[in-house]
């Protein structure tokens, strides 16, 4: 087998080398050059040198020094050198691959300018309706030729005062840009060749350019293997780099920790990484194998095309037909325009899907010839894992997840497996709001069904309607296997997964002792699940009434009222009408942990309300839905902080500190595991080139980071996320070693998600516990982020740490819903 994965390993490297090249040429070939990653660069480069030559010319044009004033000077007035540079660089390096007629490449250009300019010029006298009209346009597409025919059409609709040029200026200014980008970089020339009785001139590319191109290829395609599982067990890490795959075929090594600070890899080289490295050499040691039946079902399913269980149309939707008097009826024209525009934007949004469901299908098809597979796993700079290969993966989607099961499974026969084994059955088809015997009591209610998808999963597709349709039905298989021969012991070879409640939440809520945040995250037991995201929905409806009600307190008088106090309170009827619940508090609770703010809970309750309505519920905020939005949004925000009261008081203590020690430099510390982060955000230099027709151009040289600089504002926003991703990541780290210690050796681990096999998920369960509360068991986290942190000079000056509350951590070891 050792053979076999040198050739896959060989072929990862080559993979990626086809993929740049394919990617490059039909960017190329398509007229789009600088879609690709060399082309980009070059583009990066040629903007500079050809703005430079740009403000000369200007200058000596206009000095009145001894000269020809070059009549295409005037043109290049009112834009600025940057614009004019940019738009004459994209449009050359964009179809350098095709031979480029130089009158016709001169006139395109000169026509971009005028365009641009006559844009800008519109904008500034219309700018609420364009600013519109371009933040549409820029989501939909970014092909110049089709913003062009927008943007021209928009202008004829609407009229503009613009005097437009004649054929020869837009000649002259394009011939006069090509002449200076050429001069100030030597990538182009002009060619003449006699083709029968004609003179052809076109602009053609110079030997350096083509060797720099070569080049900047060459380095880009051995700098993108395209990663994949490996069949034999991966190198184990010992280093920081060397672990995962096992041969030299890749142009630089794995390494343990994706980092490019220099600082922090000094660290981490000076830092006891033996329990990171033991957690991740074991989860990448477990064996997987491909589920044959899921895998047929999968592909049969991509071969009818149908969006089904999660999986896109494999065929892009048809645009509607246009209305026969679509030029004379301006109302069907703006409707057809409407309903097209939709169908563009999801077959775009489709897309992407499409490819990644077809890839997982052929690269499990590979692999399903092979008894077991392995993941190489390495860590983010937090210390969180994360396996390699991209597409197919245990952390990966459903399709992906679904697919994949344990090389070796473990007998089903204590009580408590044979529960675990039900559960994960209800929860992976959505069934995980309620207590674990109501979930069993489910799966029991619906077994005939259950079987009969395991028996003909493409005729009967109950199975589709899961939350997670590939996962449930992979279980669907083991449970019809299980209870068709029930007098055997049967052996469940699928992950079996547990998940924390909002485990952000639990870690924050657990270091501050936080009584009420730790009930509402499972930290202490109960009958049932507690649910935040309801908890706090309930919280934001008992505010509604009250608020709703105030018009009918005896001392309130609505003709007296104020404007303000008439809308909050006509807004809490509406929304209390509405009703709010977990699915529109879910997202704002969830992000809270990992830095969200006002701004994102208000968007992420429009959001969450405009698919409900899309799914048929009575609209009754029309055109007034974003400041409805925005205005629950504040409540919502508002209901958060009463019930998650610990996670808004460390996450302000962590941003506050960080701000006050942002000038002393990156931010070094040790989480429980060992493992050592380094957060150091610089300064960037930002210059930005706005264009109306071919958008914005961030380029590396106007994108820098500051050398031995720290940016306050990225460093406080960024901290909050980090520290709670840092322990999440402890957390997994000290459960699979001590999981591991105790003889479990398969892992199916994805964050704030644990699993095992069915057999071995009550020891899991207990390991995981037991680990989380040693974590906190000591002392405070934060007292010693702090210690570790906060240099002498300045621990006067820092906030003391947020009081503890009363929460008994131990009761975490017997809360069955923790992880559940």
């Amino acid at each position: 087998m050792m053979e076999i994965q040198a050739d896959l390993e060989a072929r990862m490297a080559s993979l990626g080398i086809e993929r740049f090249r394919r990617n490059a040429l039909e960017a190329r070939e398509d007229g789009q050059a600088t879609r690709s990653r060399s082309m980009q660069q070059v583009l990066d480069v040629v903007i500079d040198p050809t703005a430079s030559a740009i403000l000369k010319f200007r200058e000596d044009a206009g000095s009145g020094r001894a000269g020809r004033r070059h009549s295409a000077v005037r043109f290049f007035m009112g834009i600025d050198a940057d614009v004019l540079a940019f738009i004459a660089a994209k449009l050359i390096l964009d179809g350098y691959a095709q031979e480029q007629n130089l009158t016709r490449l001169a006139v395109r250009i000169g026509s971009t300018v005028e365009l641009e300019k006559r844009l800008t010029k519109f904008m500034d006298e219309n700018k609420a309706y364009m600013k519109t009209v371009q933040a549409d346009l820029d989501s939909r597409s970014d092909h110049f030729e089709h913003k062009r025919r927008v943007y021209m059409h928009l202008l004829r609709e609407k009229g503009d005062d613009w005097d437009a040029w004649t054929d020869r200026e837009r000649l002259l200014t394009g011939l006069k840009l090509i002449e200076l980008l050429s001069q100030a970089t030597g990538l182009f020339e002009v060619e003449t060749t006699k083709m029968a009785k004609r003179v052809v001139t076109s602009l053609a590319p110079t030997r350096r350019f083509t060797d720099w191109v070569a080049t900047l290829d060459m380095q880009f395609e051995v700098m993108s293997p395209e990663y994949l599982p490996c069949v034999v067990p991966p190198k184990d890490w010992t280093g920081l780099t060397g672990g995962g795959y096992h041969t030299t075929a890749f142009p630089y090594p794995l390494q343990l920790v994706k980092t490019r600070h220099k600082a922090h890899k000094r660290a981490l080289q000076a830092a006891d990484l033996s329990r990171v490295m033991s957690s991740v050499n074991a989860i990448q040691r477990t064996a997987w194998t491909i589920e044959k039946r899921t895998l047929d079902v999968l592909k049969a399913l991509i071969d009818r095309g149908h969006e089904i269980a999660g999986l896109p149309p494999m065929i892009d939707d048809p645009v509607p037909t246009k209305p026969i008097d679509i030029d004379t009826n301006e109302a069907a024209r703006k409707q057809w325009k409407r309903a097209a525009v939709q169908v563009h934007n999801r077959n775009r949004s489709m897309f992407s899907r499409r490819m990644l469901a077809i890839k997982t299908k052929a690269i499990a098809e590979e692999y399903a010839q092979y008894p077991a597979i392995y993941f190489p796993h390495q860590l983010d700079f937090r210390g969180r894992v994360y396996a390699v290969p991209q597409v197919l993966n245990p952390q990966g989607s459903d399709v992906s997840k679904g697919l994949l099961v344990f090389a070796e499974g473990d007998p089903i026969i204590t009580p408590e497996a044979k529960q675990w084994f039900l559960v994960h059955g209800a929860n992976c088809f959505g069934v995980d709001k309620v207590s674990f015997e109501e979930r069993v009591a489910w799966v029991h209610e619906n077994s005939d069904r259950i079987r009969a998808c395991a028996a003909s999963p493409l005729d009967d597709l109950w199975w589709a309607e899961a939350d997670s349709p590939f996962c449930f039905l992979t279980w669907a298989f083991e449970y019809d296997r299980w209870l068709h021969n029930p007098w055997e012991v049967f052996v469940s070879r699928i992950p079996i997964a547990m998940d924390g409640s909002c485990n952000g939440l639990q870690h924050y809520s657990a270091m501050l002792r936080d009584p009420v945040g730790g009930k509402a995250v499972n930290l202490v037991p109960s009958d049932k699940p507690q649910d935040i995201y309801a908890e706090v929905a309930k919280v934001v409806m008992d505010g509604l009434y009250y608020e709703a009600m105030m018009e009918h307190h005896p001392q309130w008088d609505w003709v007296r009222m104020d404007d303000e106090a008439r809308r909050d309170i006509n807004l809490a009827n509406t929304w209390g009408a509405f009703g709010v619940d977990r699915s529109i508090t879910k997202r704002p609770v969830m992000v809270l942990p990992y830095g969200g703010t006002l701004s994102s809970c208000q968007k992420y309750v429009l959001e969450a309300t405009a698919k409900k309505l899309a799914a048929g519920v009575r609209d009754p905020f029309g055109d007034d839905l974003f400041p409805a939005c925005n205005w629950l949004g504040s409540r919502v925000w508002s209901g958060i902080g009463q019930v998650v009261v610990a996670a808004r008081l460390a996450m302000g203590w962590l941003q506050d500190v960080t701000r006050r020690i942002s000038d002393e430099g990156p931010i070094q510390w040790t989480t429980p595991s060992g493992f050592v982060v380094v957060q150091a955000y610089p300064e960037l230099k930002i210059g930005r080139i706005n264009t109306t027709l071919l958008g914005s151009r961030f380029a590396p040289r106007l994108n820098e980071e500051v050398p031995d600089t720290i940016d306050r504002r990225r460093q406080a926003n960024g901290i909050a996320p980090n520290f709670v991703h840092a322990l999440d990541a402890a957390a997994l780290t000290l459960t699979v070693n001590l999981a591991g210690s105790q003889g479990l050796d398969k892992f199916a681990m994805i964050h704030d998600s644990y699993g095992t096999t069915a057999a071995k998920t009550p020891m899991l369960a207990r390991a995981l516990r037991e680990s989380f509360v040693q974590m906190y068991s000591g002392e405070n986290v934060l007292e010693t982020f702090a210690r570790e942190v906060v240099p002498d000079h300045l621990k006067e000056t820092i906030p003391a740490v947020p009081m503890v509350g009363g929460l008994d951590l131990s009761k975490t070891l017997e809360s069955p819903y923790f992880f559940a």
